[in-house]
């Protein structure tokens, strides 16, 4: 039985105040990931290398999981601000030119006031004094409003607002550690039903070899060998439903030197390659190698060799 989750309730307070104090969201990743790492190894020091291998997929499962904390947006860009704030910004700006124009009108009242012949003197002063006003209105409302100004360059507009970096964390870590737990339940529970199902044997389900079986330990209460014999086709058509090829060797196939361990010919009377034991094939791989005895004169020239 494993057990992922009871070492982790063992381990949870200590790691909840450990991500409790950590900074930034990266922080409390790393300090998951680690710890996930950690018990990844006890595995492999405490089960076997078929279920440590397994194990090792389903907690690698769970700290890619984790990392996707570090893809989240850390910057919140305030130019997208609320609409009042936008309607601001759109009012300073249309105030903002509707000064402008007054002023451009100003500018060329006077200067039509200072061209004519017959204009009163205290006209044109009338004009400057309203424009030296409205210039002084509108440097007052810049400084109220925030809006940019090429006098004072790091003042902003209200709708270019820069963005700004945010230092995010895991808020309730309980809840955190708890969606770990669960995952490491089900790591459990995966781990647990392939070890039953391991345990529960495979020759079980096949009724076919264990009735083979059957008749040969029938054929042994009855002495009866050729009946034995009889049965080792059926054997080869077993294997063959599971995908296995008996393979008898062939010296013209330079395949099959791969598949058997050859061995010297004892009787001088033998002239060709004997099979004692044929090869266990399926889909290209070796199962069990097999054995075969070389001609007699090829074991010979072994012996007799330089």
């Amino acid at each position: 039985m494993t057990n992922l989750l009871t070492n982790f309730d063992s381990d949870k307070i200590d790691l909840g105040k450990r991500i409790e104090a950590a900074p930034r969201i990266e922080d409390a990743v790393k300090l998951t990931d680690d710890y996930l790492s950690g018990l990844q190894q006890e595995m492999t020091g405490v089960s076997s290398l078929r279920k440590a291998r397994y194990a090792g997929y389903l907690l690698e499962i769970l700290r890619y999981a984790v990392r996707t904390l570090n893809s989240v947006d850390k910057e919140v860009h305030l130019s997208e601000s609320r609409p009042s704030e936008s309607r601001t910004g759109q009012f300073s700006k249309r105030f903002y030119i509707f000064i402008k124009t007054v002023q451009t009108a100003l500018i060329l009242a006077l200067l039509m006031t200072l061209l004519s012949v017959g204009s009163t003197p205290w006209i044109p002063i009338l004009l400057v004094l309203i424009l030296l006003g409205t210039e002084i209105y509108l440097h007052i409302f810049e400084r109220k409003t925030g809006s940019a100004s090429t006098k004072n360059p790091d003042y902003h507009r209200l709708d270019e607002k820069p963005p700004i970096d945010v230092h995010l964390k895991i808020a309730h870590v309980h809840a955190f550690l708890n969606c770990i737990a669960d995952a490491l339940s089900y790591a459990d529970k995966a781990l647990n039903e392939r070890a039953l199902e391991k345990e529960g044997g495979f020759l079980e389900k096949e009724t076919q070899i264990l009735k083979l079986f059957q008749d040969l330990f029938e054929a042994k209460a009855f002495h009866d060998g050729d009946w034995a014999l009889k049965r080792i086709p059926r054997i080869q058509a077993i294997l063959w439903e599971q995908g296995i090829v008996v393979k008898e060797f062939d010296p013209e196939d330079t395949a099959d030197r791969l598949f058997f361990d050859a061995e010297p010919g004892a009787d001088p009377s033998i002239r060709r390659h004997i099979t004692l034991r044929p090869a266990f094939i399926k889909n290209d791989r070796v199962l069990l190698r097999g054995r075969v005895a070389e001609p007699f004169s090829s074991a010979q020239s072994q012996l007799t060799g330089p």
